[in-house]
Formats: C-alpha cells, sequence, structure tokens
C-alpha cells in the first residue's frame, strides 16, 4: 500500500512538470485593450482601494496596507475550459508587492484559485476556499514561492490554459508550470492586487476552443460537407461582414455613451466651477472697488501736497520759509511714502484688474459649454 501511494504521488508530481492542456482556443470571447471603458471590469474609488481605466491601461491600486483588491470581469455565466492571457505589470512604489489572476473565481464563496506574481521574478499558486488558504505550488517553507527565469521586474504577460481540472501557466509565452485542482470546476475571473500595491494591466484575452463548422452537416448520407459549397461559403462571408460592420457600429455607440457618462459628470462639476467662479468674482470686484478709492484718495492728497510745496517755494516772504521749513521736511518726507503708498496701490489694482478680466472670461467659457452641452 506504501509503494502504491509512493508511485501516486511520484505520478502526480511528474504530471504537474509537464503541459496537460493541448486544445486549441481560438475563439475570442474577450478582448480588452483599455483604450475605451468598455465596461469588461468595474471601476470604483473608495478609501480601500482604486479600479479604474487610465491611460490605456486597468489600474489597479490597493490603498490599504492589508487585504485584497479584486475586480472580477463582467461575464453572464461561469467559464469551464478557456485560456485567458493579460499584459501585467506591479509597481514598484512597494517591493514586497504582488498581484495576479483570479482563476474558477467563486464570487459568493469567496473562493478560486490565485495566480500571484511577486516583485522578484518568483510566483506562486494557491486555493482559497473562505478562510482557508493552500499552497498549489512550491513548499511551505517557501510558503510556495518559485523563481521563474521565464518572468521579468516590468511587463509580463500571463497565459493560463484551464482544461479538466488542469491549468497550465504560461510566462512570456514559455510554459511554466501545471497545477490540478478539481474542487472548483468552473468560475469567474478576476484580476487582483494585494495590500498597498498597485498593478497595471494594459492587455486582457480570454478565449474558448472553437467548434468547427464542418462537423455540422445537413444530410448524413453527403460526403461533402456543407463548408465547401461556394454559396454557402458567400453566404457566411456575406454574414461575416454585416457583422463586422454591426460590431464597429457597437463600438461606436458604446464610446459615445461612455462620452455621455462622462459628461454628463462634468457637467455637473462645470455648474459647482461656474458659482465658485461668480463668487470669487464678486469677492475681487469689491476688492478692486475699495483698492481704486485708497488711489482716488491718495491721488487727490498728492495733488494737494505738490501744490503747495510750489506755492511755498515760490513765495517772497522769507520768514514764512523759514517757519514752514520743517513742516515741508515732514511733508516731503510724508510725500515720499505716498507715492511708494500709491504704487504699490497701482499696481495691486492693476493685477486686481487682470484677475477680474481672467475669471470673467472663465464664467464666459463655462456659460458658453453650458449652453452647448443644454
Amino acid at each position: 500500500m506504501r509503494i502504491l501511494s509512493f508511485l501516486l504521488i511520484i505520478s502526480l508530481s511528474h504530471l504537474t512538470k509537464g503541459q496537460n492542456v493541448y486544445t486549441k482556443f481560438t475563439d475570442t470571447l474577450v478582448f480588452d485593450d483599455f483604450s475605451s471603458n468598455s465596461n469588461n471590469f468595474p471601476e470604483k474609488y473608495n478609501s480601500l482601494e482604486l479600479t479604474i481605466i487610465e491611460d490605456g491601461q486597468y489600474r489597479i491600486k490597493r490603498i490599504k496596507d492589508e487585504g485584497q483588491s479584486v475586480a472580477y470581469l463582467k461575464i453572464d455565466k461561469p467559464l469551464v475550459s478557456y485560456e485567458v492571457s493579460n499584459r501585467f505589470l506591479v509597481c514598484k512604489e512597494n517591493k514586497h508587492g504582488t498581484g495576479g489572476l483570479i482563476l474558477h473565481g467563486q464570487t459568493n464563496t469567496n473562493g478560486g484559485i490565485f495566480i500571484e506574481i511577486g516583485a522578484k521574478k518568483n510566483y506562486r499558486a494557491y486555493k482559497i476556499n473562505g478562510t482557508q488558504q493552500r499552497l498549489l505550488s512550491g513548499t511551505p517553507k517557501g510558503n510556495g514561492w518559485i523563481k521563474s527565469k521565464n518572468l521579468t521586474k516590468k511587463t509580463n504577460t500571463i497565459m493560463v490554459r484551464v482544461e479538466d481540472g488542469y491549468f497550465d501557466i504560461y510566462f512570456n509565452g514559455e510554459y511554466s508550470y501545471t497545477i490540478y485542482d478539481t474542487q472548483y470546476s468552473q468560475g469567474n475571473i478576476g484580476l487582483f492586487a494585494s495590500a498597498s500595491t498597485e498593478v497595471l494591466i494594459d492587455q486582457f484575452h480570454l478565449s474558448k476552443s472553437g467548434n468547427t463548422l464542418s462537423k455540422r452537416t445537413s444530410n448524413p448520407n453527403n460526403a461533402e460537407t456543407t463548408t465547401n459549397d461556394p454559396a454557402f461559403e458567400e453566404v457566411i462571408l456575406l454574414f461575416k461582414t454585416k457583422i463586422d460592420i454591426q460590431q464597429k457600429e457597437i463600438e461606436t455607440l458604446e464610446r459615445e455613451v461612455n462620452k455621455c457618462r462622462s459628461m454628463l459628470n462634468y457637467d455637473t462639476s462645470l455648474v459647482t466651477k461656474t458659482k465658485q467662479l461668480t463668487i470669487n468674482n464678486r469677492f475681487l470686484g469689491n476688492q478692486l472697488d475699495s483698492t481704486s478709492k485708497a488711489l482716488n484718495k491718495a491721488n487727490t492728497r498728492l495733488t494737494y501736497l505738490e501744490s503747495l510745496k510750489e506755492d511755498i517755494e515760490a513765495g517772497s516772504n522769507g520768514d514764512l520759509v523759514l517757519n514752514l521749513s520743517s513742516i515741508l521736511a515732514n511733508m516731503k518726507r510724508e510725500n515720499s511714502t505716498l507715492k511708494i503708498t500709491n504704487k504699490e496701490l497701482y499696481r495691486t489694482n492693476s493685477q486686481l484688474k487682470k484677475d477680474n478680466n481672467v475669471l470673467l472670461r472663465e464664467i464666459e467659457r463655462m456659460k458658453y459649454l453650458l449652453e452647448i452641452q443644454e
């Protein structure tokens, strides 16, 4: 019995060292390069995490220093057999940061197969079942982590082929590992980032195995399949062309819908910004009026002092000049001070006028944008 158990363990370990899925997955189910919001993955922002499409990348950032941030693919039904690949980058802000793929994800019971990539060209695979975790790779001493020469410290392409409980893992086009698990026979696909980690995905591709049309014959007695009929092939080509045109129209309409959604949020921000600019304009207008009054008062005082100076200097009564010499000196000092104050008030007045003009132009632009959107 011990010998049989030993042989079974050796056989299973041998299976994990070679590829086990040879099915060709040729039919694309989902392809996303995140050039636009295709709504394949959720977008959210809160105090714990951030998931958003930005600059042609899907960004997952776990803000909190514990837990994981998970984003599941939006699909109609669970997946059984498939091939999934994505271009994946773990940002370097956290040298211990990790992220990766979730396969056969059980969104209701918090379970699935996790393929996790580290920052040190290493990876591991494990299974989550509720609150329990079981390693599917490596050794318990190394916590399941395995070094791989196929990984880089920059962007990596992760591809996994899934069928009949086998998960063949490829890194950057090179086969690396196989795990086997039959507890989860189907589920969803997700992306995740560990605590205090940001990951960027710039491409996601999901495909299934193709069904050849040659297996679908209308008459069993007819040795020639329908795919060899030129008329049938022409009809297929016609429908394919029509489908391609409709797909382009759908993509265009989706972009327009996403644009309208973003413009709806932008409209709200425009109204708020216009109100704030109007308040700022009123405040600066009041400041401009008070500064103008102070400037006019200083100019009047300066004119009076200059005329008084001229009268004193032109007077023929020397005694009056001697008696007023001290007063004149004080007035000169006051005159100099008022000139400096006048220049400062003039500069302040000019700057306020410029700020007021900028605000007026901004308000007009906001009103113009709001009128266009209405």
